[in-house]
């Protein structure tokens, strides 16, 4: 299979090469008027801006196009003349360049570049309210602009996430993409050691300016994650002088935060740096009912009582952008910071047996902890060659994880307060990651690519366990060596792929063929067993998209992905988590394999757009966490490769403008969902058995924000969030609805804005979830402790005023063409 996609992919390139049409002189089609067209903030391209030329005597429109994914544009067969070039994009001031000739003398005009304004600037003192669209469509991902999302203005990424398409996010804060826990997150394009949602919760929402989701990556991209690549895109000045931006949260519940980022920016120089701190807290009530068949005995647990979640973390960054010349560019970025992670609980319990009806009534103390600071840095060099987008960029990362103290401890006490049993389980070690990687761009001709990198990465990571009980004869905790081990988890992956772009008329295509070596070595040191694994893989990729014109487009892609077990699921040994529940890792776990299909239409109409994107997704060896009964009262989860899901789904995505004053985005996911597998167990009485894992559901989610803007300074912004059930092999998820609420304040000319939001409005976020088995049941109910009130004070230090000789007329920015 994978060589017959292979092979398709390059006679397809091969073909297409020959099909692109010649290049046409512009003596046998008339003038041409050809540019780029770039966001004036973040100096890059700008796909699918509407270019019309215009006659300066009269304003006849004479023609039109759209931008490509560089934000090229040419306009050909112009008469001599005098003309005028307007660009306008949504969520951008329109930009237009006047007097422009066309003569025997001046047959190809090349404006170079015309920046877009985004417009929420402000510009001789005249400030538009028109927003940026919620999502940008590009051939391989969607862009969404954090800007429109101010109920999440005083979180973090994860808050911002929950109005993103494709993303799910549950009371608990757990974050799922498309359906999947499994993706990879990046920083400006930049990997990280920290978990996924260790790297959302950290950082401030005030921070980011846009999310990329890219559900389907080519193959330039490292194709570990089921679900695709979530990539945080911070904020970035281009402009001269001092400025930034300082922000202040406060909210119920202990929720409060701050930071500021400061930027400096003179002739080739640039320099940023920030500093946050960000502590939030969730408060919840609880309660459980758990049943466990041992030797033909059935254990009833009953619980209720309150929680407390809290996440706490700062840090500071800083970077230097030296640009050596027009050619030679370098880019310098560190950050180092601390996350503080605290769960504890009181609970009282109430346990009997089918045996013995009595209940034994007891008060337990539950509390877990992570410490962990962490170190992010990276370099980066630039060399551009002769020719637009000719250029090799090379960079190296490095992330260390310090050694991350994780402890739960579990503590039960009788009626009389006197402690009848506990357990201590702690986890300690460092981890490491290096990336190397170096990319080179090769334009072929106006609308052909050809790219081709090298990705390498060097992890390592250690981890130490161990495990003490609570003795009641003597009042101490014993060191439980059965339960105590030292691991050293080493993988190393390099990769190297290439890819090539092409358009013929309306329809441009890409693909793309990517290879990886995988070695790994985990080594335990009370084991000499070592378990190891040397692995090629081979990732194809296949990305099109057709211009229908009249602002429509098609989109369709094929891609190739691989999810490696993470390091504890391949630990062959049993590990306590709490009183009630062990783990245990499969070191002989095989990494997921990944085909993903996508088809999607994109269809725009004034500042008003519609999209739909269907697809369907296989998972080959999928890894799933199986439970079972371990002892009396407590449950065993273990890692299996139980077979193959499948998932076919459509999500759309309607941003409605009812009016100047009132804009809508609505947002809706329903897949399928099929599982088709077993696994190998034993049951309360040791015997051997097959245990079918197969499962079937419906799912879907509804996502609507509506943002109301009062005047050129207030607004107000509703949101709903409905989740259906979800069904699993071993038990199912009940759906919730959850409400969001933010008003919005500019002051000072924009120089500073208060946001009051509200969370989970009408306190409707229950979370219910239900395993079975067939010796188990376990059924938890959270209930969130709701609404939560937050304020964000936002300050602009220095709002730098552009100079460009530009002038604005009637929300145009106009300037003259120069010859």
């Amino acid at each position: 299979m994978n060589k017959l996609t292979l092979l398709l992919c390059f006679l397809f390139a091969a073909i297409s090469i020959k099909a692109v049409e010649p290049a046409v002189k512009p003596e046998l089609q008339g003038g041409v008027i050809k540019g780029i067209v770039k966001d004036n903030s973040h100096d890059t391209p700008v796909e699918y801006a509407t270019v019309s030329v215009y006659t300066m005597s009269d304003s006849t429109l004479i023609d039109g196009t759209i931008t490509d994914a560089k934000g090229a544009f040419v306009l050909k067969k112009l008469k001599p003349g005098s003309y005028y070039v307007e660009v306008s994009f949504i969520g951008y001031n329109k930009a237009a360049v006047r007097n422009i000739p066309i003569n025997k003398k001046r047959k190809v005009i090349d404006l170079k570049v015309v920046n877009l304004r985004q417009s929420t600037e402000s510009l001789d003192e005249v400030t538009v309210t028109t927003e940026r669209l919620p999502v940008q469509y590009q051939i391989d991902k969607k862009v969404i602009p954090v800007s429109r999302q101010i109920t999440a203005a005083s979180g973090t990424a994860v808050d911002v996430l929950e109005n993103v398409p494709s993303v799910s996010v549950d009371i608990e804060g757990n974050i799922s993409l498309r359906g999947s826990s499994n993706f990879t997150v990046l920083v400006d394009g930049k990997p990280s050691i920290l978990e996924a949602s260790d790297i959302l919760e950290q950082m401030p929402a005030s921070v980011i300016e846009n999310i990329e989701i890219i559900t389907n990556p080519s193959a330039k991209y490292d194709p570990e994650g089921t679900a695709g690549i979530i990539n945080v895109i911070t904020k970035k000045n281009k402009e001269s002088g001092l400025n930034g931006v300082a922000n202040l949260n406060l909210g119920t519940q202990n929720n409060n935060g701050a930071d500021i980022l400061i930027n400096y920016r003179k002739k080739k120089w640039n320099f940023n740096f920030g500093v946050d701190y960000n502590n939030r807290q969730f408060e919840a009530e609880n309660e459980s009912e758990n049943r466990t068949t041992f030797e033909n005995v059935t254990n009833f647990v009953l619980s209720d009582g309150d929680s407390e979640m809290s996440r706490v973390g700062y840090g500071f960054r800083t970077g230097v952008d030296y640009d050596l010349n027009k050619k030679n560019s370098f880019s310098f970025a560190f950050r180092m910071g601390m996350r503080d992670m605290e769960r504890k609980s009181t609970q009282d319990y109430q346990e009997y047996t089918s045996e013995n009806p009595t209940r034994i009534k007891s008060d337990s103390k539950n509390k877990w902890e992570r410490d962990m600071a962490f170190v992010n840095s990276s370099f980066s060099y630039t060399r551009k060659f002769e020719g637009k987008g000719h250029e090799w960029s090379s960079q190296l990362s490095y992330s260390r994880r310090g050694s991350g103290d994780e402890q739960s401890s579990n503590s039960l006490f009788d009626e009389n307060g006197i402690q009848t049993s506990g357990q201590i389980a702690t986890e300690e070690g460092p981890g490491s990651r290096w990336e190397i990687r170096s990319d080179y761009t090769l334009p072929l001709g106006k609308d052909q690519k050809f790219e081709m990198g090298y990705q390498g990465q060097i992890r390592s990571s250690e981890a130490d366990t161990r495990q003490e009980e609570y003795n009641p004869l003597t009042g101490e905790y014993v060191f439980m060596p059965l339960f105590s081990h030292d691991v050293t988890y080493d993988r190393n992956v390099h990769g190297l792929y290439t890819t090539y772009a092409s358009k013929i008329g309306s329809f441009g295509y890409q693909v793309g063929f990517r290879t990886e070596h995988t070695g790994r070595e985990i080594k335990y040191k009370d084991n000499s067993e070592k378990f190891k694994i040397d692995r090629w893989d081979f990732f194809p990729t296949i990305h099109t998209q057709m211009d229908l014109g009249d602002k429509n487009q098609i989109m369709a892609s094929y891609t190739r992905r691989i999810q490696r077990p993470r390091g504890w699921y391949l630990e062959p040994f049993v590990t306590w988590t709490d009183a009630y529940n062990v783990r245990q890792g499969n070191a002989a776990l095989d990494p997921e394999y990944i085909d993903s299909y996508e088809l999607g239409y994109m269809k725009r109409f004034g500042d008003q757009a519609i999209s739909v994107e269907t697809y369907y997704k296989v998972t080959h060896n999928k890894i799933e966490r199986v439970r079972s009964v371990y002892e009396e009262n407590v449950m065993l989860s273990t890692m299996e490769n139980v077979g193959k899901d499948y998932s076919l789904g459509i999500e759309a995505t309607l941003n409605l403008s009812f009016a100047k004053w009132f804009k809508n985005d609505l947002i809706g996911n329903f897949y399928h969902y099929k599982e088709e597998g077993d696994f190998a167990t034993q049951n309360s009485a040791g015997e051997d058995i097959i245990q079918d894992f197969s499962t079937e559901s419906y799912n879907w989610s509804l996502r609507n924000n509506s943002t109301l803007i009062l005047n050129k300074s207030t607004r107000f912004q509703f949101t709903v969030n409905y989740r259906s059930d979800t069904d699993w092999a071993q038990g199912k998820r009940e759906g919730f609805i959850s409400t969001s609420a933010a008003f919005k304040k500019d002051f000072f000319k924009r120089k500073l804005s208060a946001t009051l939001q509200v969370r989970d409005v009408f306190g409707t976020s229950k979370h219910e979830t239900l395993y079975t088995g067939t010796d188990f049941y376990n059924y938890s109910q959270m209930d969130p402790k709701t609404p939560m009130v937050r304020l964000k004070l936002s300050y602009k230090i220095n709002n730098y005023k552009m100079k460009r000789g530009r002038r604005s007329a009637n929300g145009v920015d106009v300037e003259e063409f120069e010859m």
